[in-house]
This record gives C-alpha cells, sequence and structure tokens, in this order.
C-alpha cells in the first residue's frame, strides 16, 4: 500500500520509464546490458543435472564470414563451435533466451535477438560471448535480425511503427549500428513483413511478405527504401527464411501444408535454392541456411548440422557435443490431509458485488448464491444442484433485485439462464436464455447487457424481449469481461482483448467503451502498453456517479477519472499495494469493495478507509463416515501396480479408503456391509486428465458431470481464474457439486500481452509479486507461467510453487523452463514466443536434445495429443453416445458428431504416428509423462479416451502401460501418489469401473458403469440424465443456431498450432 495511505498518482506517459523507448523514429544506441541470467534464476534447493545435447530441434547454425567457426543456438544456448565440429562452449546464459544469431562481415561482432527483458530486441556481442549489448528496447518486438555487407546497419522486422490498440503489423527496419538511428523501410498496411536477409551487393533487403494466405512471397525493397518487388512466390505451404549467395542464388526453407485436419504438423520442410528442393527428404530447420564463402550451405536438418557442398547434391554431418547444467528442484511436497473433516474458513468467495446502499454484499460459495449484510451472517439465497452451477451476482441500480446465472432450469433449454431474484420478496424471473452470461441491467431497469458463449455483447429488450446483437469480442480466447452501464445507460464499458498482428495471437486487454445507439465502440489502454489484468471481472466497473472507472491492473486496483462518454480525463490512481480481483462501487461511488487474497476488503475512493469485511462461512470435506462400509464384487481388477489383471476380487472400502483387496469367497460379505455387484465389469483406478481448463463461466456444471460420466475422478487446472478455482475445490470436496477431484491453480502468469481471458497480464515485478501472493494465499496445487512471461517471471513464480507452496509448477516452454527450475512442460508442444518452440520441428519430430531434456523423469511432461481426435472416424458409435448427444454442450456434441462422419484420413493417422513416436521414446528413455487433454479446447472426458487409444494403438503401448499415463503419472507427479493412482489398501477410493474388459478390447474402457470418489458412487445414468428433457428440447428450438460454427469461434486463436 503507498505509505502515506493516500492513492498514488501515475503519469499515463511516464509509467513505462524514459529508457523504454516506444516512438518508431527514436535513436537506440547501444545501452548496458543487464546479466544475462540473474543470480535469483536458479532455485533455492536445487541439484545440477548435465544434458548432453547432440542434435538440435529447431536450432540455428551462423558461419563466419571466414567459413573457419560457428555460432550454434540449441536449446535457447548460444554455442562457439569450429567449422569441423566438436565439443561446443557455450557462450551465454538460460536467462538471455537469445534466438537466430548472425556473424558481422568482419567477424568481430555477433548479433541476435533476445527476450529478456519481456520483448524480443536486438542484442550483440563478441564471438567469445563478451560484451555484451543490448541494441534496441521498448514494447514492440523486434525480430530476425541480418547484417549489412559493409557491417553498418542490421535489418530486422518490428511492429514498433504501429499502435498498442489499434494493431502492429510487422515491417522491415534497419538499424545503425554505431549510432542507433532507426529506418523503416516498408508500411504496407494488411501484410506482414519479416524474415529479412540483405543482399550481398548491399543494395536490397530480401524478406517474407504474409497475406491472409500465409507467407508465400520472398519480396525485396532497397536498402534505402523505396518500392517493394516480388522475387518469388510460392503456391502452399510457407516460405521462411530467405538468404542469397555472393553469385546470387536465393535459398530459403519450405514448410510445406499438411491436409491431415486436427494436425498442428506440417507435411515436410525443405531446404529449396532458386525454385528446387535441394534437401531431399530432410527435415529441415525452419531458421536461416547459412551460405559459406565456395558457395555452399550449411542449416539444420534432422537435429543436425548438415553441411552441402557447393554443387548442393551431396551433404554431410557436422557433429557436435554440447553439455549443460541445468538445475533440478529440490522441495518439500505439500502435506496433505485427504481424511479430514474439520471445519475451515471458506476461501472460494466468488464474484462478490457490492449493494447500491453499501451494505449487503452478493456472492457465490459452496455452489450457492448468497446474500451477506456487512458484518451479519450470509443468508443463502438459491443453492444450485450439484449438478448444476450458479454464478455471477450483479446488482439493479436500485438495489432491489439480484441478477445471477444458471443452468439448472428444468424448463428451460439444457443452457444457462439469466435470472432476477429478488431478496425481499422471493420471486425469480428468468430474463434471457440460451446460454447467457455476464448480466448487467441498465440503470433504469429496462434494458439487460449479456454475452453469448462467443462473447458476443448482447442487449436485452426487457419489455418486448428483443434481443440486439451490439458488438463481437476484439479477439478469441474467452468472453471479454463484463459489461458496466455509463449512468445515462448510453454506454457499456468492457474489458476485450485485441490481436495486434497477424502473426502473434497476443495482444492487450483493452478498455473498450460501445455506444448503445449505433454500436460503435472505441477503445483504450490503462497505462501505455499495459493490460487490463484478466477479463473475468478486472474492470472497468463505471461508477455510480459517471466520472471513475475501477479496474485491476498489475494486479492492483486502481480507478481511471473519465468524461462521459467512457474516455480518461485524467490521469489513473493506484489505490492499493496488495493482490486486487473483483471490484464494486457503492451506489455514492465513495467506496469499493474487492477481494485480496481470499478476503474482502472495502476501501475509499482515494485509497483511505481501508477495512476487512469478515465472511463468517465454513466448510468442511464431506465424506462416508468410516463405520460405511462398501464392498464391491469385480470380476476383473487391475489395481495400477504392474501388468496383470486379477479376477473374481473383492474391493472393501471403510468410509472414502480402501482397507482390503482380496479374492472374491462366498460368505465373506459381513453384516452392515453394501455390496455393489460388478461381476459383468472391470475396476480401475479413477482415471485422470492432467491439463484441463475449468470453463464453468460458459461450461457451467456440465464440464464437472462429463469428466465423471467418462470415468475421470482426477482433474488438475492448468489455468483458469483463481477464485473461481478455489470456490470449485471447496464445493466438490463439500458434497454440494458433482465432480472429480480437482487441483487448482489461477491465472496464466503472463508478461505485459496475453491472449486468454484467463491469462494474468504483467508488465512489473509488484504486479508479478502480487499475483503470486494471491497464489500462496489461495493455496494453489499448480503454478503455471504463460507464453509472455519472460525467464524472470518463470524463475519467481518456480520459487514461489517450491519454497512456499510445495507444488510443481511448468509452462509451454521446454526451454528455458528446464533451466530456470520448472518440473514440466504442459504440451509437447504448444503456442511459443519464439516463431518455432524448441521441443517438436514444424513436421512434428523431436531430436536427441529434447529426448535428453526428458530423459529419466526429472523434468516431466504432461502430453496433450491433440492429433488423435480424428480417431472418432475409426469409431463413430462414440459420437451416439448419450454423454455426447445429451451431456455435451451443442457446440461440442455438434463438433464430435462432425468429426466422427469422417474416417481418418492416412496423413492424420500419419500425425498420430509421428507424435506417438516421440511420447513412446520418452517412456522408453525413463521419462514421466502423464496424459492431459486442454480440454475443453478438446472435448471434455472423451478426449482422454482418445489419447489413451492413440498410445495403446500407435506408440505400442500394452493396455496397462497405456493407462498408466492417466493414473499412477499424474498421481505421482501431482505428489498424491501415496493416496491415489492404484487400488491398494490404504489408498483413497477413487475408481472407476468398466462395463467390459479393456485387457481383451481397449475400446471397452469408454464404457463407463459408475465412478466412485472419495468412497461415493456415481452413477453414469445419473449424471447424464437429469439433463435429457431440457437438453433435446432446448436442442430442437435452437435448430437454426450452427453449433457448429459456434464451437468453432470459441476456440478461434487456440494455443495449439505450431
Amino acid at each position: 500500500m503507498p505509505r502515506s495511505g493516500q492513492a498514488r498518482e501515475f503519469s499515463r506517459r511516464g509509467f513505462i520509464g524514459a529508457a523504454a523507448l516506444a516512438g518508431a523514429g527514436a535513436a537506440l544506441g547501444p545501452v548496458p546490458a543487464a546479466a544475462a541470467a540473474e543470480e535469483g534464476d536458479a532455485p533455492a534447493g536445487h541439484r545440477l543435472r548435465t544434458v548432453e545435447f547432440t542434435e538440435g530441434t529447431n536450432a540455428a547454425v551462423a558461419l563466419s564470414p571466414d567459413g573457419e567457426r560457428m555460432v550454434v543456438e540449441v536449446q535457447g544456448i548460444l554455442w562457439a563451435l569450429p567449422r569441423s565440429g566438436g565439443t561446443a562452449t557455450a557462450l551465454t546464459a538460460p536467462g538471455l533466451e537469445p534466438t537466430r544469431p548472425a556473424w558481422s562481415p568482419d567477424g568481430s561482432t555477433i548479433a541476435f535477438c533476445s527476450y529478456q527483458d519481456g520483448g524480443f530486441h536486438l542484442w550483440a556481442m563478441a564471438p567469445d560471448g563478451s560484451n555484451l549489448r543490448q541494441l534496441t528496447s521498448g514494447p514492440w518486438d523486434d525480430r530476425g535480425v541480418a547484417w549489412s555487407p559493409d557491417g553498418g546497419h542490421l535489418a530486422f522486422s518490428s511492429e514498433r511503427a504501429g499502435d498498442a490498440v489499434s494493431g502492429s503489423s510487422y515491417d522491415i527496419w534497419t538499424v545503425e549500428v554505431a549510432t542507433g538511428r532507426l529506418t523503416r523501410l516498408t508500411d504496407r498496411s494488411g501484410v506482414e513483413d519479416y524474415d529479412p536477409s540483405w543482399h550481398p551487393d548491399g543494395d536490397r533487403i530480401l524478406f517474407v511478405r504474409a497475406d491472409t494466405a500465409g507467407g508465400r512471397t520472398v519480396a525485396s525493397v532497397p536498402a534505402a527504401g523505396g518500392q517493394v518487388s516480388v522475387q518469388r512466390t510460392v503456391d502452399s505451404g510457407t516460405v521462411v527464411c530467405p538468404a542469397v549467395s555472393r553469385d546470387g542464388r536465393l535459398a530459403y526453407v519450405w514448410v510445406g501444408d499438411t491436409s491431415a485436419a486436427n494436425s498442428y504438423t506440417a507435411g515436410s520442410a525443405s531446404l529449396v535454392v532458386d525454385g528446387q528442393v535441394v534437401s531431399g527428404g530432410e527435415d529441415v530447420s525452419p531458421l536461416p541456411p547459412c551460405w559459406t564463402p565456395d558457395g555452399g550451405i550449411v542449416y539444420f536438418a534432422d537435429g543436425r548440422i548438415t553441411d552441402r557442398s557447393p554443387t548442393l547434391d551431396t551433404a554431410e554431418t557436422i557433429p557436435f557435443t554440447a553439455r549443460l547444467d541445468v538445475p533440478r528442484p529440490r522441495y518439500r511436497r505439500k502435506a496433505r490431509d485427504f481424511g479430514s473433516t474439520a471445519e475451515r474458513d471458506v476461501r472460494g468467495v466468488h464474484l462478490p458485488a457490492l449493494s447500491p446502499d453499501g451494505r449487503s454484499i452478493a456472492f457465490c460459495a459452496l455452489n450457492a448464491l448468497w446474500l451477506m449484510p456487512i458484518g451479519g451472517q450470509p443468508r443463502k439465497l438459491l443453492q444450485a444442484a450439484p449438478s448444476h452451477y450458479v454464478q455471477m451476482p450483479s446488482w439493479s441500480r436500485d438495489g432491489r433485485s439480484i441478477l445471477y446465472v444458471y443452468d439448472g432450469d428444468g424448463d428451460g433449454d439444457g443452457l444457462a439462464a439469466v435470472h432476477r431474484l429478488t431478496p425481499d420478496g422471493g420471486t425469480d424471473t428468468v430474463l434471457a436464455r440460451g446460454g447467457r452470461f455476464n448480466p448487467a441491467l441498465s440503470p433504469d431497469g429496462t434494458r439487460l447487457a449479456c454475452q453469448d458463449v462467443t462473447g458476443n455483447l448482447l442487449v436485452v429488450d426487457l419489455a418486448t424481449g428483443t434481443e440486439t446483437k451490439l458488438a463481437t469480442p476484439l479477439g478469441g480466447n474467452g468472453l471479454p469481461g463484463r459489461p458496466s452501464w455509463s449512468p445515462d445507460g448510453r454506454y457499456l464499458a468492457l474489458c476485450d482483448r485485441n490481436r495486434l498482428n497477424h502473426r502473434f495471437r497476443e495482444g492487450y486487454n483493452v478498455i473498450r467503451v460501445i455506444d448503445t445507439r449505433d454500436g460503435s465502440s472505441r477503445a483504450f489502454l490503462p497505462l501505455p502498453d499495459t493490460s487490463v489484468a484478466d477479463r473475468c471481472d478486472s474492470g472497468p466497473v463505471w461508477s455510480p456517479d459517471g466520472a471513475w472507472l475501477a479496474l485491476v491492473v498489475e494486479s492492483a486496483l486502481w480507478v481511471l477519472p473519465v468524461a462521459p462518454d467512457g474516455s480518461p480525463a485524467g490521469e489513473p490512481r493506484q489505490i492499493t499495494d496488495e493482490a486486487a480481483d473483483h471490484p464494486s462501487w457503492s451506489g455514492d461511488s465513495l467506496r469499493l469493495l474487492h477481494l485480496s487474497n481470499g478476503q474482502l476488503r472495502l476501501i475509499g475512493r482515494d485509497g483511505t478507509e481501508r477495512r476487512t469485511v469478515p465472511v463468517p462461512l465454513r466448510t468442511f470435506r464431506s465424506l462416508p463416515p468410516r463405520s460405511d462400509v462398501t464392498r464391491i464384487h469385480a470380476a476383473r481388477l487391475w489395481d495400477g501396480t504392474g501388468e496383470g489383471v486379477r479376477e473374481d476380487v473383492d474391493i472393501v472400502i471403510s468410509g472414502n479408503r480402501i482397507t482390503a483387496v482380496e479374492p472374491h469367497r462366498s460368505g465373506a460379505r459381513r453384516a452392515g456391509e453394501r455390496l455393489i455387484d460388478a461381476t459383468g465389469c472391470t475396476v480401475l483406478p479413477g482415471l485422470w486428465d492432467a491439463h484441463t481448463h475449468p470453463y464453468q463461466n460458459t461450461y457451467g456444471g456440465r464440464q464437472s458431470r462429463l469428466n465423471l460420466a467418462y470415468g475421470i475422478t482426477g482433474n488438475v487446472s492448468l489455468g483458469g481464474f483463481a477464485y473461481e478455482q478455489a470456490r470449485l475445490r471447496e464445493s466438490v470436496d463439500a458434497g454440494v457439486m458433482d465432480g472429480p477431484r480437482f487441483l487448482t491453480t489461477g491465472e496464466l502468469i503472463d508478461g505485459s500481452r496475453v491472449a486468454y481471458s484467463m491469462g494474468r497480464a504483467h508488465r512489473t515485478e509488484d504486479g508479478v509479486r502480487r499475483s503470486l501472493e494471491r497464489a500462496v494465499a489461495l493455496d494453489y496445487d499448480f503454478v503455471k507461467s504463460y507464453v509472455r512471461a519472460p525467464g524472470r517471471t518463470m524463475a519467481q513464480a518456480a520459487r514461489t510453487a517450491h519454497e512456499r507452496l510445495g507444488v510443481p509448477t511448468g509452462s509451454h516452454l521446454l526451454t528455458p523452463g528446464v533451466q530456470l527450475g520448472q518440473d514440466l512442460t504442459t504440451h509437447l508442444s504448444a503456442t511459443q514466443r519464439q516463431e518455432y518452440g524448441r521441443a517438436v520441428s514444424p513436421t512434428g519430430r523431436a531430436y536427441q536434445d529434447v529426448h535428453e531434456i526428458y530423459r529419466g523423469g526429472e523434468f516431466a511432461i504432461i502430453i496433450t495429443p491433440f492429433s488423435a481426435l480424428c480417431l472418432l472416424g475409426d469409431d463413430p458409435s462414440l459420437a451416439e453416445d448419450s454423454r455426447v448427444t445429451v451431456l455435451m454442450p451443442p457446440w461440442d456434441s455438434a463438433t464430435v458428431q462432425r468429426q466422427a462422419k469422417a474416417a481418418a484420413t492416412p496423413e492424420q493417422l500419419r500425425a498420430v504416428q509421428r507424435e506417438m513416436a516421440v511420447y513412446r521414446k520418452i517412456l522408453a528413455d525413463g521419462g514421466a509423462l502423464a496424459l492431459g487433454t486442454d480440454a475443453p479446447l478438446t472435448p471434455i472426458g472423451l478426449q482422454v479416451h482418445l489419447g489413451l487409444r492413440a498410445l495403446h494403438r500407435y506408440a505400442g503401448l500394452s493396455a496397462a502401460q497405456a493407462l498408466h499415463t492417466a493414473t499412477v503419472a499424474p498421481a505421482r507427479l501431482f505428489g498424491v501418489e501415496d493416496d491415489l493412482g492404484t487400488v491398494e489398501p490404504g489408498k483413497l477410493a477413487d475408481l472407476m469401473v468398466v462395463d467390459g474388459d479393456p485387457f481383451r478390447d481397449f475400446a471397452d474402457l469408454v464404457r463407463t458403469s459408475w465412478v466412485m470418489r472419495d468412497g461415493v458412487v456415481h452413477r453414469r445414468q445419473d449424471l447424464v440424465g437429469g439433463d435429457q428433457a431440457a437438453t433435446v428440447a432446448g436442442r430442437s428450438a435452437v435448430r437454426a443456431e450452427d453449433w457448429h460454427a459456434v464451437g468453432q469461434a470459441m476456440r478461434r486463436d487456440g494455443c495449439c498450432a505450431l
């Protein structure tokens, strides 16, 4: 908090600081470089493991001008090598994250791009790694460096001519090395220009130009600026990294298209010279090829340095060995007591809303809607059925009614509906159906603003029921924030996300103000190049007097003075230094309610009069008493301890623990025991999905029930809204919500730019600190950093996870994740901050460096085999299952049914085989591998079974080995193997019961009959049956809607294209 107790005012112009140069024409002279990796980057408790690389995935090579030396980039480190190969010497530390090295013509300097400060900028150093210095800076990314033949300039691609709100495409720029003077060479709108390479004559620069069809053109521009000329085009695939030889031959890497739908891999990656493929069947790295002085080419292919002769018809491999010490964390795992029923304070207070009179608070917790007078006891207004979900309370301006969203209306369409409840009179009216969210009533009470499942902003005239689509979201990746009305009812303000360019999906969480008269809108940032924290409920929230917007930025609470039309009328003021979430105003506009580290807080608009609002609400874990004994008689049991299947077995459970696993004996049942007959079934440990995202804000109760219905009793969130996840965990534990055992995290810890609505944006170290303090307060089970989080943030997140929470941490990034103390990657490969990641090539191949990192299991992987979705076409009956036709929301049901109509193509199956080959190798090397799905990006529950089928059929795993990845492996990975993962005495009673024998026919696994979680039985027919009538009626009522298109819109800009 500000020491004075008053608000701190920040200049919108001065927030970034004088050193950050955002202007397109600002001079960028060399500045002293920070240390490549701060001392604090290594985890406090760790040991060093030496990894040895002999191949590089998506690696780069730069050849010295004399052809005698090389610098290669392998796994985020620059290494020095003689031309003949041998033992490599590391030149950089992990925190620098260098890419694309380029040697100066005189051999004295190596230029490269680095992500050290949270954006890509140009750096330089001597060939021995000394004299490290930064050449460009600012909030824009500078990528793809190339030297001029005279060594005086560097060409690069940059967004720096753009606008942080309206967008910024990539253009070609040069920087004069001696002075830092910048020159922009291309400026065509609607295209992206990148991968510059200087022509040997020094007069022009070649580059790739991409339009809506992709990067299919090699163009050139005069080095002094001028008209762009087309040099070469291709009809398919994409071109990357053009390079011209001394005699004028044009080389580039061509990444071929794939015809395999649902595969994120290319068909080929080839080296092309003057329009002809010269690399044969090699898998060429999508990074710049390097011409040799005698006219040959050096490049990476098949993971190896390849030296192709001047005639281009022969090539040899240059061997290398690169050794790197990486820290492997050692920490005490979180202590868990799964048997405790002791009461504890509720932490999952979700979306609290202060009443206009400032005396009461509406909120959700324990799957119920509550009303609490400040200083009094909470009163339950609505308890949702365990199969459903209540959320998103907000007040009418007169304080007489509360709006909320509920998906449990028996007479509705099975989708979420907006209700208006009068707390005193008890009347409850449905205002909007069909999947409507984030309701806000206009000040005069005549109109409802809300959103549909794709984030369209809707306004409903409550007198006529007419619904008008006012605005579509600027980008994908989740709903925009909750709309907030101006006092005169003309404008709506919300948080939306722009997309800065077509090359990379990230952008800023902007404040967007929409005129309800004509749908026109304008957007702005709260501070320069700085996002609103996230798009859940971080504001903007319009004060009732219309003079202020409240919002969360850098995980702190701010207020921004605004004009009547919502435009900024002054500088924003930070009024807390503690973590803040979910602000709402009192009716007099003098006070704000918000959440901070699990507590409700009231604060004056000026930052004074702070106080904590107690919430006297307690919860406990609901468990069967130990005196309740259940005996399950199973025809078959796979207990998870090995390959063998036991037959005719009794499993005895007392309360929520297994007490005996023994051969069935007639008469063994004791008095008082409940007998469950599973004589036609196979019992297994409950399955896990080790990578999901809770999207209850659009899926409601369906997401949790779908998991149970497909046999999943363990569910790990790898990103979602923090307080909602705390609420979900408490609700499931308390037995008031159906669902699997739930391990939580919070929002994705990201950099200044974000993609998903659940991404938490950070530009400052203080912002990261606040978010991590909140992680500790809410007791996360995992901490995830995301694509734009710089190395220092990743390391800070790892330290917090290990030292304060005792839980694992990970990200998409193989490196620098392994180098900064993280425990795992959350995919094999997904969105990266580089053009291509370091885990698989564009064609889906992983080389020795990747397998070396995963070897032995000290650094783990959660796999998400997206390619397996095509296997639906091999078993169309999966789409006819009631779990798909009834329980799935209609947008997912339509996706599954469409996919099931088409048999997997040979190209799709090759993509599956290639992905499975990587996993097979990781397991063969002793790697730690757990199965996840990234649901709901993939069909909830069902995708676990498709992934297991792929592992069994195409990775060559036995049924038991495949099942290990979804039972024992995740339990071990998340530190709960003493309680879960196998069926043994003393373990928790989390079981799956299958109608059939998956060890004879693995397809039987999907035939879940029932599951047991914590000793409580959930039968499939009960999980599905509750929605039967509403769903059938609702889907026929919305027949005209293209639900498949809705699903596609919900998944646009998805994470997992390579």
